[in-house]
């Protein structure tokens, strides 16, 4: 009886053996489709610009996740179960840290999955690719590239610079530029029209009406015009104009002074005899 009771135990510990190998075997290294359901939240632009645990810059606009154990880089089919939208995401950080919560998605890839008012939703996610499933023995596959949403559009390209004309042919007669066109320069002592025509008297004195300006800032320009001549022009106020002056003339004196108003460009004047 004593020799049954020792054999008895060793029959049943080498029955049971095959049964622990079954359900401590490790998946091949080929790895297998992941899925998994559970509830989904997402995170936004507050991280944005902040390194990620797989060492990439979170951008909200990208479609990336967050989960706790699944190697960098695995692409996940994530639906929707409330609508069956879909979204695909690269997994390139860890969380969520929420208890009963199985993956954060980023902000672009929450609107698609109509998601972004209720923050939360039922979803099933599912590997593209098999892989390796974590915590097994095998070790993990190296990080894939991350699989980013498209970027922006470029910028249209500039318009090309204009192509320079070529060279006239060494035989062709060169053309000159145009000439600058003169500004009008009146003549020294350009003859002055006076207004009534009259033979100013030697022992008489006259008074010289220049110009009758209704803009105050024309009067100004004639006067300051007739200062750099060298003469003693005056204002004259008459209703809304303003009257440019030369006064206390002497008869033997108004050619002279009719002649620097010719060079400065007055070519009528009205002259009347003082008293």
């Amino acid at each position: 009886m004593k020799r049954l009771r020792v054999i008895f135990p060793v029959i049943y510990i080498a029955l049971c053996i095959p049964a622990w190998v079954q359900a401590q075997s490790y998946p091949s290294p080929a790895g297998e489709i992941f899925r998994q359901e559970g509830i989904a939240s997402w995170y936004g632009p507050e991280f944005d610009g902040r390194p990620t645990a797989s060492g990439e810059i979170f951008n909200s606009a990208y479609y990336t996740a967050a989960h706790p154990t699944l190697p960098f880089g695995t692409v996940l089919v994530v639906t929707n179960r409330h609508n069956n939208r879909q979204v695909m995401v690269t997994v390139n950080d860890r969380g969520p840290f929420v208890a009963a919560r199985i993956i954060d998605v980023s902000k672009a890839a929450a609107e698609q999955l109509d998601m972004l008012i209720t923050g939360t939703a039922p979803v099933l996610i599912e590997s593209v690719n098999r892989i390796v499933i974590p915590n097994s023995s095998w070790s993990l596959p190296p990080p894939s590239p991350p699989v980013l949403a498209p970027a922006p559009p470029a910028p249209a390209p500039a318009p090309p610079a204009p192509v320079p004309a070529p060279p006239a042919p060494a035989n062709s007669p060169a053309v000159s530029p145009p000439l600058p066109v003169p500004q009008y320069q009146p003549p020294p002592n350009s003859a002055v029209t006076l207004i009534p025509p009259i033979t100013p008297l030697p022992n008489k004195v006259y008074r010289l009406q220049v110009g009758s300006y209704r803009i105050a800032r024309n009067a100004v320009d004639a006067f300051e015009k007739l200062k750099n001549t060298g003469l003693n022009p005056a204002y004259e106020r008459n209703g809304d104009y303003y009257r440019v002056v030369l006064a206390g003339i002497r008869g033997n004196e108004v050619q002279s002074v009719a002649d620097k108003l010719g060079s400065a460009g007055f070519l009528e004047v009205l002259i009347r005899e003082e008293n």
